[in-house]
């Protein structure tokens, strides 16, 4: 069996996002489809002691641009965005892993993709995750929407596709498996676990692993485990 999952790449994933990976033999980052304005392709959540904050990276970009056409706007950014951090989690437990973020958005980057993809590649190291990535645009796929997706999975040899609840409204199952190729719905529950400000705001769900990456260090992989359950 292999499984094979497919995401556009995103800044800073929430916990979802890194299950999916986890779970799956192959994932790769779609970032030849449309760059989505308003998206996550470029911000993310972390928590404050005002609550859920946007870490946005600033772009250029048009409804033209692909994700990894999608260019970076500037460098100025980057120091708000690990000033935010210091702010904010410098009494977190395992404060001191911003230093290999903090490494990696200095890398001077141009475009949005191979910076979401670095991070994202980062994170999963310190989730403890082994999967292969692959990019779409380094692939012989053709097509849109579901036709692009199971020819993804036809080329590296997919038996199972495991997709996320959003895109249940408009797959079909029966598409997938004139390849013989079976359609899973991926299900996850975000665990509590300990975050900073926690006597005034309590646990907030929902955002970037990067806030379980900070807090729990080497724990973080067990309770991302903790949240997965039995995809249908």
């Amino acid at each position: 069996m292999t499984i094979v999952s497919i995401h556009q790449p995103q800044f800073i994933p929430w916990c979802p996002y890194f299950d999916k990976i986890a779970r799956s033999d192959v994932f790769v980052f779609l970032d030849h489809v449309q760059y989505q304005k308003n998206g996550l392709q470029n911000r993310n959540q972390i928590k404050t002691k005002q609550g859920a904050h946007w870490l946005t990276v600033p772009v250029h970009a048009t409804l033209e641009h692909t994700i990894r056409q999608t260019e970076i706007a500037g460098d100025k950014w980057v120091k708000k965005h690990l000033s935010t951090l210091q702010m904010n989690y410098a009494r977190a437990a395992h404060f001191h892993l911003v230093e290999g973020f903090s490494t990696i958005l200095q890398q001077g980057w141009q475009h949005l993709a191979d910076l979401d993809i670095a991070v994202t590649e980062w994170m999963m190291t310190q989730l403890d995750i082994q999967t292969p990535v692959l990019r779409a645009s380094a692939l012989r796929a053709t097509g849109s929407g579901e036709e692009l997706v199971i020819n993804i999975c036809r080329e590296l040899g997919a038996t199972v596709y495991l997709s996320g609840q959003g895109a249940s409204a408009y797959q079909e199952a029966s598409a997938f498996t004139q390849h013989n190729i079976q359609l899973l719905y991926q299900h996850y529950s975000n665990q509590p676990y300990t975050q900073c400000f926690m006597d005034d705001l309590g646990f907030i769900p929902n955002l970037s692993a990067l806030d379980l990456i900070l807090n729990a260090g080497s724990d973080a992989a067990a309770i991302l485990q903790q949240g997965a359950t039995e995809s249908e």
